[in-house]
C-alpha cells in the first residue's frame, strides 16, 4: 500500500507541474499582449498630447518623452478624485523635493564649494591650455611648409631607396652593362673584332629593348652614346686595316666585319675600300717619288712605279673583284688613275723633250738603252698582268719609248758625224798600216771596207755607227722599223 501511495503522489506532483507551467505560458502571453496595448495606446496617447512636434521633441529632449511616457499611465489610470487631487500632491512632491534639495545642500555645502573651485580652476586652466595651444599653432605655423617639403622630400627619398634597392638587388647585371663599353674598347683595340661583332649584337638588342618599352634610364642611354662611340672605333679600326698590306683572305675577313657592323651600304663599302686601298698604295708611291727626285735613279723609279702595277694595283684589283663581283665602276676608275700615273712618270722621264728648255729641265734624267730595256719590260709584264682586271696599257706607252729610242739614236748619229767632221779636220791623209793587206772574212763585207777604215776619220765613224746599232739592239721596238 505504501508503494502504491508514493507513486500516486508522484503523479500527482507531475500533474501539478504541468499544470503551473500551463498558467505561466498563458499569463506571459497575457503580460505580452498587454504591454503592446499598453505601449500603443502610451504612442497614441503622446501624439494626442504634444501633436506632430513628437518626432522633433524625441530628437531635441529625449528625457522629457521618457518622463511623459512613464507618468501618462498613472494619469490615465487614476479616477476623477485622484486626478483632482493630483495638483496638489505634485506641489507636496516638489516641496518636498525643495527640501531635500536643501539639506542635501547644508550637509554637503562644502563638497558643492569645492567642486566649484575645482571647476573654476579646471576652466583656468582650460583657458590657459587653450592660450598656450593658440600660441603653439601660431609658432608651428610656419613650420607646417618645411614639415610638407620634408614629407615630399621623404617620399622621394623613399622612391630613390626603393630603386636603390632594386639596383643592388641587381648589382651584378648592372655592373656586366657598365662594363659593355670597356669591354668593347679592350676588344677592339686587341684586334678581337669577332667578339668585338658579338658585344655589339647584344647591346643592339638590349636598347632596342629599352626603346621599345619607351622608358628614359639614364645609365642606358649613357651605355648608348659609348656603344655608338666604340662602334666608330671598330669601324675605324677595321678600315685603318686595309691601308696595311694584306692579302685576300685577309681582305675578305675586314670587309665581312665591316658589313656586320651596318654602318655602310654597298656602294660606301666600295668607295672605303678603293680609298684606304688607295692610302696604301700611296706610300709606296711616295717611296718611288723620292727615288725619281734624286739624281742617277731615275731608271730604278720607273722600275719600282712598274713593278708597283703589276704587284700591288693587280692585288688591289683582284681583292675588289673578289669581294664586289657585280660591280666594277669605281675598281675602272681607280685603275685608270693608276695607269695615268705610271703613264705621267714615262712622259716627264722618257718622253724626249721638244724645246731647249724642256731639255735643260731633263738634263737630270739620264737614262741608256739597258735602262729603257729593263724598263719597258717591267711595263710590258705590268700591262699583262692588268690585262686580267681590263687595264692593258701596253699600247698608250709604247710610242712614247719608240720616240724616246728614235731621239737617243738620232742624238748618237749626230755625235757620230760631229766627231768625223772634227777627225776630218785633223786628218792627215795618210792611212794606218795597221790594217793594210787584210782581207774580210765575212762573205757580207765589202772586199774594200777594211781598207778604207785604214783611214782614220772612217773608222772612227763605223766604230760610232756600230756602237748606235749596239744600243738599239739592246731595245728594239717595232715602231723604228
Amino acid at each position: 500500500r505504501e508503494s502504491g501511495s508514493s507513486v500516486s503522489w508522484q503523479h500527482g506532483s507531475g500533474r501539478d507541474v504541468l499544470t503551473a507551467a500551463n498558467t505561466m505560458a498563458v499569463d506571459l502571453e497575457g503580460y505580452q499582449r498587454a504591454w503592446r496595448l499598453r505601449h500603443a495606446a502610451d504612442d497614441g496617447l503622446m501624439l494626442q498630447v504634444f501633436g506632430e512636434e513628437l518626432p522633433e521633441l524625441q530628437k531635441a529632449n529625449p528625457a522629457l518623452i521618457d518622463v511623459a511616457r512613464s507618468y501618462f499611465p498613472h494619469l490615465t489610470s487614476s479616477t476623477y478624485e485622484a486626478l483632482a487631487r493630483e495638483p496638489d500632491n505634485l506641489k507636496v512632491e516638489k516641496d518636498r523635493c525643495e527640501r531635500e534639495m536643501e539639506q542635501l545642500a547644508v550637509q554637503n555645502y562644502s563638497a558643492f564649494i569645492g567642486s566649484a573651485e575645482v571647476t573654476q580652476g579646471v576652466k583656468q586652466e582650460m583657458s590657459s591650455i587653450r592660450t598656450h595651444l593658440q600660441e603653439m599653432a601660431e609658432t608651428l605655423e610656419p613650420t607646417q611648409d618645411t614639415i610638407a617639403e620634408l614629407q615630399s622630400k621623404a617620399a622621394g627619398l623613399s622612391v630613390r631607396r626603393q630603386a636603390l634597392r632594386k639596383v643592388l638587388a641587381q648589382h651584378t647585371a648592372v655592373l656586366e652593362l657598365l662594363e659593355l663599353p670597356q669591354l668593347l674598347d679592350a676588344c677592339v683595340r686587341n684586334q678581337m673584332y669577332e667578339e668585338s661583332l658579338e658585344l655589339l649584337a647584344f647591346c643592339n638588342s638590349l636598347l632596342q629593348a629599352h626603346e621599345a618599352r619607351g622608358e628614359e634610364i639614364a645609365v642606358l642611354s649613357g651605355i648608348k652614346e659609348q656603344v655608338a662611340v666604340q662602334r666608330a672605333n671598330l669601324k675605324d679600326a677595321l678600315a685603318s686595316q686595309l691601308k696595311t698590306d694584306i692579302h685576300l683572305p685577309a681582305c675578305v675577313r675586314i670587309v665581312g666585319f665591316l658589313r656586320r657592323v651596318q654602318r655602310h651600304s654597298e656602294d660606301e663599302l666600295r668607295q672605303l675600300f678603293i680609298e684606304h686601298r688607295s692610302k696604301f698604295l700611296e706610300s709606296h708611291k711616295q717611296q718611288v717619288e723620292l727615288l725619281r727626285h734624286s739624281r742617277g735613279s731615275v731608271g730604278t723609279a720607273l722600275r719600282n712605279a712598274a713593278d708597283l702595277l703589276r704587284t700591288h694595283v693587280y692585288d688591289i684589283g683582284t681583292q675588289y673583284k673578289a669581294l664586289f663581283p657585280q660591280d666594277d665602276g669605281p675598281l675602272s676608275v681607280w685603275l685608270n688613275s693608276q695607269v695615268m700615273w705610271l703613264v705621267s712618270l714615262l712622259r716627264h722621264h722618257v718622253l724626249p723633250p721638244s724645246t731647249a728648255a724642256a731639255k735643260a729641265s731633263q738634263g737630270s734624267a739620264k737614262i741608256d738603252a739597258a735602262q729603257l730595256t729593263t724598263v719597258l719590260r717591267q711595263c710590258v709584264h705590268a700591262s699583262s698582268t692588268l690585262k686580267r682586271l681590263g687595264g692593258h696599257f701596253f699600247g698608250a706607252v709604247a710610242s712614247i719609248f719608240e720616240a724616246r729610242m728614235e731621239q737617243h739614236c738620232r742624238d748618237m748619229l749626230d755625235a757620230a758625224l760631229l766627231n768625223f767632221h772634227s777627225e776630218l779636220g785633223r786628218y792627215d791623209w795618210v792611212p794606218s798600216t795597221a790594217m793594210a793587206g787584210s782581207a774580210p772574212e765575212s762573205g757580207w763585207l765589202h772586199p774594200q771596207a777594211l781598207e778604207l777604215t785604214r783611214h782614220r776619220p772612217l773608222a772612227v765613224l763605223a766604230n760610232d755607227i756600230v756602237q748606235v746599232f749596239n744600243e738599239l739592239r739592246q731595245c728594239t721596238l717595232y715602231g723604228l722599223r
